[in-house]
């Protein structure tokens, strides 16, 4: 099972849409990053190739493309590293919210 890191602005990242980040707002918000794309699908090809449904905020770092999934009034990343988690609280800061982990853990 994965771990992963939520933004959120929430008290708990489990209640974020009882105080939701809006899609339209992170829009918005990414529309201005380079680094970032929107995407409905996000794609792997290694280890395995898969395609999935959603709304993705993509962050091209280097070589990587790491997904920034948004649902439930939270942005979610699976397995996420120390540098995607600096990202995650540079995003945080910059939208009013904060980082937290599935076990409640803020950053």
């Amino acid at each position: 099972m994965s771990y992963n890191v939520h933004i959120t602005r929430a008290d708990d990242w489990a209640e974020s849409v009882d105080n939701p980040i809006t899609l339209e707002e992170l829009i918005e918000y990414f529309n201005g990053k380079s680094d970032f794309e929107y995407s409905e699908t996000f794609s792997t090809s290694a280890p395995v190739c898969m395609s999935i449904g959603g709304d993705f905020f993509i962050w091209t770092y280097g070589d990587i493309k790491v997904p920034f999934l948004y649902n439930n009034g939270q942005i979610t990343v699976s397995h996420a590293k120390d540098k995607i988690i600096e990202k995650m609280k540079e995003i945080a800061s910059e939208i009013d919210a904060m980082v937290q982990g599935d076990d409640g853990e803020l950053y």
